[in-house]
């Protein structure tokens, strides 16, 4: 089988949850912790010490806040985050999920540049040789190579690649639902979860897609 090449024309970014946390999604976009509509229920998946760092790490560009101020996503949804989930690697304090519990969502990045403030980065954003960036021509500067052939090993003495990996791109406060693209799931159990969700929440425009290759093996 052909290895599958991520993000190929290089347009979209991606963000993975709990598949719990969908009907809030549905229903409010997607938001920072400190957004009103926040989910009071939401159920983290990420690393605590990464989160609650960016509440006090400023962006590198004048006047905009912190880091912690931003939905964040990565341009590719089989991230080192997802990995570290899938097969708890880091568990505690990451807790091993199964796949079929974790939803992609995928965004169009030319949608997002529409929502609001957003900035992108060349790597992990915490990480302070991190460049940070505003104009989409600075796109070319992400490892767009180790991206899409699924490449964050230290090998070759390339001991930088897992932070160029996990380069993001970030949008202020909050995310519409009507700026998602499309919705990916491990399985047809967590699809027929899904359908239901978009059912009673009254949405009827997005595709909920079945693709377990975005997801690592556990």
């Amino acid at each position: 089988m052909q290895k599958l090449v991520i993000n190929r024309k290089r347009e979209y970014c991606y963000r993975i949850c709990h598949i719990r946390n969908l009907t809030h999604v549905l229903v409010n976009g997607l938001c920072t912790k400190h957004h009103p509509k926040a989910d009071p229920n939401f159920i983290s998946i990420g690393n605590p010490g990464i989160i609650s760092v960016r509440d006090d790490r400023a962006v590198l560009i004048n006047d905009y806040g912190n880091i912690g101020e931003y939905v964040p996503f990565y341009f590719t949804p089989l991230s080192i985050m997802q990995y570290n989930i899938v097969t708890g690697y880091w568990d505690p304090p990451v807790a091993k999920i199964h796949p079929e519990d974790l939803l992609i969502i995928q965004c169009k990045i030319s949608d997002l540049v529409e929502v609001g403030r957003f900035f992108f980065t060349d790597g992990q954003a915490n990480s302070a040789v991190t460049k940070h960036y505003t104009d989409l021509n600075m796109l070319k500067e992400i490892d767009w190579d180790c991206i899409q052939q699924q490449n964050f090993s230290k090998s070759g003495d390339d001991y930088d690649r897992p932070r160029r990996y996990q380069a993001e791109f970030l949008v202020h406060n909050h995310v519409p639902v009507t700026s998602i693209n499309a919705l990916f799931v491990y399985n047809e159990k967590a699809a027929t979860f899904v359908r239901k969700e978009m059912v009673n929440t009254g949405n009827n425009t997005l595709k909920v897609n079945i693709e377990n290759r975005l997801y690592f093996p556990q």
